[in-house]
């Protein structure tokens, strides 16, 4: 049996296309997506539950955020900033990385459940670039390496902090598996075991 054509509502008309929501914005999108993943974990994540969670539909969304990839992007860059924010040239490279790492992994407490997105989403690079000149200059100072293998580390030791807080909190908003002692714990060895590998290898 078919059926009768549903009547346009006004706002579908042609002409009354919905106006955009001017109290969105790609800050309090990101802020919304990261309170639904620590709240509802990562696969509750869509452009439907986001928007119905900032009291808009969905397509408003887009105006912002263009799908969802970007969204996942938009998360992954906003945990990169607050870690990488406190890099400074007067550190030594030791200093440097512990600092990067500590406050990685602060961020990602911060936000448990963003270890899945951090862990599978890459980092856009002008997130990254402002710092790479700091970095390299520090770690040239005292390590005997290549610009390449400097940012390798780099790279190596944001994927171990990630990896432990995805051990950590990767199951959000379930709480993590053992006591918080033991992620500290495991999270002081990993790291000052990585950064002790570097000092062997590459100390002038």
């Amino acid at each position: 049996m078919a059926m009768a054509p549903r009547p346009q509502r006004k706002s579908e008309q042609p002409g009354n296309e919905q106006p955009r929501n001017e109290q969105l914005s790609q800050e309090a999108i990101r802020a919304a997506a990261l309170e639904l993943v620590d709240e509802q974990g990562f696969a509750a994540l869509s452009m439907r539950t986001l928007g119905a969670r900032l009291g808009v539909k969905a397509a408003s969304l887009y105006y912002h955020v263009p799908n969802r990839a970007a969204l996942l992007r938009l998360i992954a860059d906003s945990i990169a900033m607050e870690a990488i924010g406190a890099i400074r040239e007067s550190l030594d490279w030791r200093g440097l990385l512990t600092r990067l790492a500590t406050d990685l992994r602060r961020a990602l407490s911060a936000h448990p459940g963003a270890a899945l997105i951090v862990a599978t989403q890459n980092v856009s690079p002008h997130v990254l670039e402002p710092v790479v000149p700091a970095v390299l200059s520090t770690v040239h100072e005292s390590l005997n390496l290549t610009d390449d293998e400097a940012l390798y580390l780099l790279q190596s030791l944001y994927v171990l902090v990630t990896g432990h807080a995805l051990a950590e909190f990767g199951d959000a908003p379930q709480p993590p598996a053992a006591p918080a002692e033991y992620y500290n714990a495991w999270f002081d060895i990993a790291v000052s075991t990585f950064l002790d590998g570097i000092a062997a290898r590459y100390s002038r």
